[in-house]
């Protein structure tokens, strides 16, 4: 998380926070699903991340995305928007959040799949009937649900060059 959001929910402390998220759908050749985890306790995620001000939602989709896969995104388009109390929950720093979620899938991407030094993470991709709900970020669910409903075979855009990243399989 950025110095922006640490400082406002320090600021904020329990007092209830709006955020918004850009995230994506990013797919491999055969259609599954890309998710991230920070470590072995944590849950799985969709990429992507808080937006800052003056950023665009888009901008900050290409920003969070690149960050954390190396992957930058030219081209996307936004498939849903999710809201909802029922998403809201207590961040590692106590801070009261009620996430926004706009979920893109990438048309238009450039790089190759690779861990970052400064924030790694794990990578998996998953089929869309092998997706582990029970250990999914729970607000992040109903993103997850939407894409298994509407994409149950995938979404197969072959925007990665997956030759190139080591830790695939």
């Amino acid at each position: 998380m950025g110095d922006y959001h640490s400082r406002l929910h320090q600021l904020a402390g329990s007092f209830p926070l709006v955020e918004f998220f850009a995230l994506t759908y990013i797919t491999d050749p055969q259609g599954n699903l890309l998710l991230i985890r920070k470590n072995e306790n944590s849950c799985w995620e969709l990429p992507g991340g808080a937006m800052q001000p003056d950023e665009s939602v888009f901008e900050c989709l290409q920003r969070t995305v690149l960050y954390v896969t190396n992957v930058f995104i030219e081209k996307g388009m936004l498939i849903q928007l999710f809201s909802d109390g029922e998403l809201n929950y207590i961040d590692e720093d106590s801070a009261n959040i009620t996430p926004v979620y706009a979920v893109f899938i990438p048309t238009s991407v450039h790089g190759s799949l690779r861990i970052s030094r400064e924030k790694p993470v794990e990578f998996r991709f998953f089929a869309s009937w092998n997706i582990p709900t029970d250990k999914i970020f729970p607000p992040m669910l109903g993103a997850i649900q939407y894409y298994r409903q509407h994409f149950p075979e995938g979404i197969p855009l072959q925007p990665l060059d997956l030759d190139q990243f080591a830790g695939y399989g």
